[in-house]
């Protein structure tokens, strides 16, 4: 064939493979491109639940939960977490006074049932809060424990639960000025509703108690009314931390549903994965009857600075 004839290319028929259809891959030598992914950020990290249990009907249930579904309001009065406040009040029974708490919550099992959008959890709680004069004696301690059932579905949580207060004299008081100890103590029925708001930033909650027992001097009315917001960011805060601020406000049956009105601002971290995941600095203003049963029919106001630790 002369070197300027064109070329010409003739198609050959296929060959009978008796039905079979070849393989085709790439041909060797041949690597794909990587896939092109959307620049997204990480997704957040959970610590897992060691008593985790995953159902093939897809129900989760958690024995053990490392975090709570209802957690304690940050500006309540008793409320279980670990506490040292030192505050300006001064009065008849106390100066250089100082407020503690030591207490927790527990998650003991959780709930997610498939199909279902709520988690169901119970928890168990327990505090002891106590007031310290001249920074060495004792002025008073509360007990305080309960069973809470707690629920939770999108950025709603609700309580339900049982709980346990009364209240003890100081013996140091008692030596020092005769005060005479009397009987406080409070078995409630607690019915509690919160939800999340703006992306997490703002919490709302209330709680209405009932004390189908109580010990009190006059037999006040059992009811027990409490409302109170929160402006923090629910997410972990890494090393910086976040401000935060959080009010309460208390009506009491027992000193005749008089406001009680607390005021938190200051710094928090929170690891947000896990219990004994937050911690905070903060200053308080207080103005009501004192939290504490002995004196519940004392009026007080005082400013604080506190660190707390909570879960």
């Amino acid at each position: 064939v002369a070197a300027d004839a064109p070329r010409t290319s003739f198609r050959q028929p296929p060959p009978d493979l008796g039905g079979v259809v070849p393989e085709v891959g790439p041909p060797p030598g041949f690597h794909p491109p990587p896939p092109v992914t959307p620049d997204l950020p990480p997704a957040p990290q959970r610590a897992e639940d060691p008593f985790r249990v995953e159902t093939r009907d897809g129900g989760v249930y958690t024995g053990l939960p490392r975090t709570l579904l209802w957690e304690p309001p940050m500006a309540m009065p008793r409320e279980p977490r670990f506490l040292v406040m030192p505050t300006s009040l001064s009065n008849a029974t106390t100066t250089d006074t100082v407020d503690t708490s030591i207490g927790t919550t527990i998650g003991l099992l959780r709930g997610e049932p498939a199909g279902w959008k709520t988690a169901v959890q119970a928890d168990f709680f327990a505090v002891v809060t106590s007031r310290f004069s001249n920074y060495d004696f004792l002025v008073d301690t509360d007990y305080r424990f309960g069973f809470p059932v707690t629920f939770a579905r999108g950025p709603w949580q609700w309580k339900v639960g049982y709980e346990h207060l009364s209240s003890h004299l100081g013996d140091e008081i008692h030596q020092r000025t005769g005060q005479q100890p009397i009987d406080y103590v409070k078995d409630e029925v607690v019915l509690g509703v919160g939800r999340f708001l703006f992306d997490d930033r703002v919490r709302v909650y209330g709680e209405v108690a009932w004390a189908a027992y109580q010990n009190i001097p006059g037999n006040p009315s059992p009811f027990r009314f409490d409302v109170g917001t929160e402006w923090v960011r629910r997410r972990c805060t890494g090393c910086t931390g976040q401000p935060f601020v959080a009010t309460n406000w208390r009506f009491d049956g027992s000193t005749g549903y008089d406001l009680d009105y607390s005021l938190q601002v200051g710094w928090v971290w929170r690891d947000g994965t896990r219990r004994f995941g937050e911690a905070r600095v903060f200053g308080q203003y207080y103005t009501g009857h004192a939290p504490y049963g002995q004196f519940y029919t004392t009026r007080e106001s005082w400013f604080g600075v506190g660190v707390a630790f909570d879960y």
